[in-house]
């Protein structure tokens, strides 16, 4: 069972511009610098924390960090990604809320005041 997962993990493929055997856990072909796949992106906690705060602060701008992590492959980048899409949603649901709701007392008031 071990040499299965190991022939697995390290079979050989060719590049698709110069023919050169590669390993299917090379990003890249050692002989044309050609991309094989995708690298994971590696997200670190003050990232993590810098892109809910944007999401939750400056609602709209969130939505461009949030969808770009979204389209990764790897499960956990899409996963913070549907986080931040979230909260950028709803912070920009509740800043749209908060905003008629106090235009609405700003009316209510001047009303009172003329009349």
């Amino acid at each position: 069972m071990n040499i299965n997962m190991d022939t697995e993990i390290n079979q050989e493929k060719s590049c698709s511009v110069c023919h050169q055997r590669v390993l299917s856990e090379y990003y890249y072909c050692s002989n044309c610098g050609n991309n094989l796949k995708e690298k994971p992106a590696e997200i670190t906690a003050v990232t993590q924390v810098g892109l809910y705060v944007l999401a939750i602060f400056l609602p709209p701008l969130g939505l461009w960090p949030g969808i770009k992590y979204l389209k990764k492959k790897d499960l956990q980048t899409k996963k913070i990604g549907g986080i931040v899409v979230t909260l950028t949603l709803v912070s920009t649901i509740l800043t749209i809320w908060s905003i008629f709701k106090l235009l609405g007392n700003y009316l209510e008031m001047l009303n009172g005041m003329l009349y």
